[in-house]
């Protein structure tokens, strides 16, 4: 795990801190493991996905997955139907919201409008009848809300609610960055983590995100034997594969010539945008170079105020930037750059990259598969 020479004395000093919040979330714990803490157990087949660590670990595309393996999987069911609920990080909202043609990100967070897009105001009919997008901070009541409104929902998949203790999800994922796995991480201040590393005993399956698509069985293995200190769960390995960028104002596919040299950029606000930044340069490199990057926080609330460069910098310039984002970022910076005139849009090259996850070996999927039905 990466860490700043300058940072190491802090840390230190936050140790004591830390056996505070380890001692605090411990008897939390332990009051729901004995039961005198009450957890509520939904009346469907309910299926969590979560982390131990702060920051992104891949959720979001490990959700999409899921989504697509039960409506696939559920296809000839004409009255099957799959809710997520999610806290909704960052909206201006409070309670329980059920998303619809008029919601926008600050209403429901980024990740919960791009399920939205992706699966319910997309042209896909299965999906769009089939799919509900919902956030609550209170899971309990969100649940509840859900089947109140759509007592068909066979399925309901939980959006990072691996410390939510208070909901019971008769099947529980616990993702672990294989860039910063958990067992490295030290707890909250001193490290990343929210809980003492045993919480993971509660997963029933670990998935090691954002791994290299080429890494080895011997690499495999001591990751496994590192988990497995924690947790005797199965432990399998996600990679990300990135599709074609497309434009975020007219969803056409980025085309670029072998014969020209391109300037990049890159715009984003997420937790941990190494990754994103290494495909770029790695996938992008034969045709000109990355020039430019602006990074905000995680689920950062853009304003036109912050965007504002794009309409300026190519202006002047021959050799246009090329910027890109996210899939997350993108469902809150279309709203804001399509409030710019044509001729201001007309100027803007931006793209963003869907991504999804894939397992680095079939069989692992399938066992995987054969665990979550």
């Amino acid at each position: 795990m990466e860490q700043n020479n300058f940072l190491i004395p802090l840390k230190y000093l936050l140790f004591p801190f830390a056996i505070l919040y380890d001692l605090i979330t411990q008897i939390r714990n332990y009051f729901y493991d004995k039961k005198w803490f009450y957890s509520v157990e939904p009346s469907v087949y309910t299926i969590s996905v979560g982390n131990i660590t702060v920051g992104g670990t891949g959720k979001t595309p490990h959700i999409e997955y899921l989504i697509r393996y039960f409506l696939d999987k559920n296809k000839e069911d004409k009255n099957y139907k799959l809710a997520t609920l999610s806290r909704g990080y960052g909206r201006k909202t409070k309670g329980f919201i059920l998303a619809n043609p008029e919601t926008t990100a600050s209403e429901i967070g980024d990740e919960p409008m791009q399920f939205y897009q992706k699966f319910v105001s997309n042209n896909n009919k299965q999906s769009k009848e089939k799919v509900t997008i919902t956030v609550c901070e209170k899971r309990v009541l969100g649940a509840q809300k859900i089947l109140e409104l759509f007592p068909q929902t066979k399925t309901i998949l939980l959006d990072d609610a691996f410390q939510h203790r208070a909901i019971k999800p008769h099947f529980s994922i616990l993702l672990s960055d294989y860039n910063r796995p958990f067992y490295e991480d030290f707890l909250l201040p001193m490290g990343r983590i929210r809980e003492n590393r045993k919480g993971a005993k509660r997963a029933n399956v670990v998935l090691v995100s954002k791994s290299p698509l080429d890494l080895t069985e011997e690499s495999k293995q001591f990751i496994r034997n590192k988990i497995n200190n924690y947790t005797s769960s199965p432990v399998f390995f996600t990679g990300f594969e990135y599709d074609k960028p497309v434009s975020l104002l007219n969803n056409e596919i980025l085309k670029l010539e072998n014969s020209k040299k391109y300037s990049f950029g890159i715009l984003t606000g997420i937790a941990n945008y190494r990754p994103f930044q290494k495909y770029i340069k790695t996938k992008f490199s034969d045709f000109g170079t990355l020039e430019t990057q602006k990074h905000f926080a995680d689920h950062y609330n853009y304003t036109e105020k912050d965007i504002e460069f794009l309409k300026e910098i190519n202006q002047n310039s021959d050799s246009k930037i090329i910027w890109f984002t996210t899939e997350k970022d993108a469902v809150k910076l279309r709203p804001l750059i399509e409030s710019f005139t044509k001729e201001e849009q007309n100027r803007i090259l931006i793209f963003y990259i869907p991504i999804k996850i894939i397992f680095l070996d079939k069989n692992e999927e399938k066992q995987f598969q054969e665990l979550i039905k």
